[in-house]
């Protein structure tokens, strides 16, 4: 076992907890960052572009505001949409001042920067280097610690390298910042995004919010004339982005999506009917063109599509936050970037329109900030114990690649996730429930091994609070859709705050903000 210790402890080192690591830093906290993978390559961030919301002060922010919470059905907050956006602003301001070069605003977004995934988070990794941040690579965290009362005092897991294969972090104050999930769907980047942050909230008693509004998906290229044997190659590209650029059309050579014709939605059902979509090879962009000719030519000049489930990465439910600083409603834990809710900003939708992007700065900023402030208030750490979860024996009975496959089997399909009724719920529901018993009590291993089974558990944890919590709410809203309960509900303008692991609960709570700005 290797011992470490900190001030503040950064599960995650995407751009959200590089944005903690470094607010911090800078109140003079002694940071740990751990990461599943490799910090600063790895994660959807570092496979694509990043779109960041960012708008001067005025009159443009004031009806992007107002703009924005029309759209989220309601349900986002005005106060923290001004103060996600003055952060975000002040950030880029300091990248600038910094030498950072991005692309530049996009000619008919000019409320929008756009920048190099990559890029943007090797920067970060040199800017915590050089702040002083201790960087563990290839450490997933799969534990939370606490003392006697409850209050996080660090974390523990395994090292995928190196002689001693588990870890633990003995810290004033942690900041979540592990992502979303994506149920291993194949994503861009989302390999890494299994939820785990989420389960191991839930098991120190962190309430969620919004699991309900998980359910977004991409659309991504599938080679199936080509040497890769009919699976999406999302993993590829960033998909959905360079989407909207191209025609999409069904077999009959109908227009689903393009020239100002159609909807996403259409394109969606298609493939749910299990017809072919497709897109016009030669109005993808340039550099999409060239990666799927260099797998293969296309003897018709058409890209077949599949819709890729992205879940709470691009979609909004997670980790509930209590104040301004991003604290959980567990004492010393904060949240930041995905693993969060982001329905203050989003409301019932996506933030895929660079609301995510500026989410990850400020949740990150006010995290580290938050959790080095609690640390220095903290006078000295008493004795702890790894809070107990699902998947964490030290002996396998049960192969986690059965948890995975029935998990995807309920969320991956678009008849399970991107239309929902009654009837597919409840039957979801029964069959996870079912198998939520049998993984307390048999997932398990050693070393990678207990990753992989937390992995498994966590999968399972989210999607049974995301069916749940679908289930409770009666309406349709946002990307929440309900064949059989087709409109939106006049006294459904509530979130949903849910948890729980043996039982799942789910119980409504009032929006704080009445109205969007005039």
């Amino acid at each position: 076992m290797t011992e470490f210790d900190a001030d503040v402890l950064v599960l995650g080192g995407g751009p959200a907890g590089s944005w903690a690591a470094l607010a911090a830093a800078a109140a003079g906290a002694r940071v740990l960052v751990v990461d599943k993978a490799r910090c600063g390559s790895s994660g959807p961030t570092a496979r694509g572009g990043v779109t960041l919301w960012n708008i001067p002060s005025g009159a443009a922010r004031e009806e992007a505001v107002r703009q924005n919470f029309a759209h989220g059905g309601g349900l986002g907050e005005p106060d923290w949409m001004h103060r996600v956006l003055e952060e975000t602003h002040r950030r880029v301001g300091q990248l600038v001042h910094g030498g950072f070069h991005f692309q530049g605003e996009h000619a008919e977004r000019p409320a929008r920067v756009y920048l190099d995934g990559a890029k943007y988070l090797g920067r970060l990794r040199r800017s915590m280097v050089i702040a002083g941040v201790r960087i563990l690579d290839h450490h997933p965290a799969l534990q939370l610690i606490t003392d006697k009362d409850g209050v996080v005092s660090g974390a523990a897991g395994v090292a995928l390298h190196g002689e001693s294969p588990n870890w633990i972090v003995r810290a004033r104050a942690v900041v979540l910042a592990t992502g979303g999930c994506a149920f291993l769907s194949g994503g861009a980047g989302t390999d890494v995004d299994t939820g785990d942050g989420l389960l191991m909230g839930a098991e120190a008693g962190a309430e969620l919010s919004g699991m309900e509004f998980s359910n977004a998906y991409s659309l991504a290229p599938v080679a199936d004339s080509w040497p890769l044997g009919g699976r999406p190659v999302s993993a590829v590209f960033a998909s959905d982005q360079v989407m909207h650029f191209a025609t999409l059309y069904d077999e009959s050579r109908s227009v689903l999506w393009g020239q100002g014709c159609g909807s996403r939605a259409q394109a969606f059902a298609a493939i749910a009917d299990g017809r072919r979509v497709y897109a016009a090879l030669d109005e993808l962009p340039d550099a999409v063109r060239a990666e799927l000719l260099r797998l293969g030519p296309s003897p018709t000049g058409q890209v077949p599509m599949g819709a890729v489930l992205e879940g709470t990465v691009r979609g909004t439910g997670g980790l509930r936050l209590v104040g301004p600083d991003c604290a959980t409603t567990v004492p010393g834990l904060y949240g930041a970037g995905d693993v969060t809710t982001r329905e203050p900003i989003t409301g019932a939708v996506s933030g895929f329109g660079g609301q995510n992007g500026a989410w990850s700065i400020s949740s990150g900023v006010w995290a580290g900030a938050g959790a080095a402030g609690f640390a220095a208030s903290r006078r000295k750490l008493g004795k702890a114990r790894p809070v107990p979860g699902v998947g964490l024996g030290d002996k396998s009975r049960l192969d986690p690649r059965a948890v995975v496959g029935l998990v995807q089997e309920h969320t991956l399909p678009l008849r399970r996730s991107y239309w929902r009724s009654d009837g597919s719920l409840r039957d979801s529901i029964g069959e996870l429930d079912g198998l939520w018993p049998g993984a307390e009590l048999a997932l398990g291993g050693k070393g990678p091994d207990r990753l992989w089974a937390r992995q498994a558990a966590a999968l399972l944890a989210v999607a049974r609070w995301t069916k749940y919590s679908a289930l409770a709410r009666t309406e349709t809203r946002g990307m929440h859709r309900r064949t059989d309960h087709p409109g939106a509900g006049s006294d459904w303008r509530v979130r949903l705050l849910s948890g729980g692991l043996e039982s799942v609960w789910v119980r409504p709570q009032p929006v704080v903000a009445e109205a969007a700005p005039a």
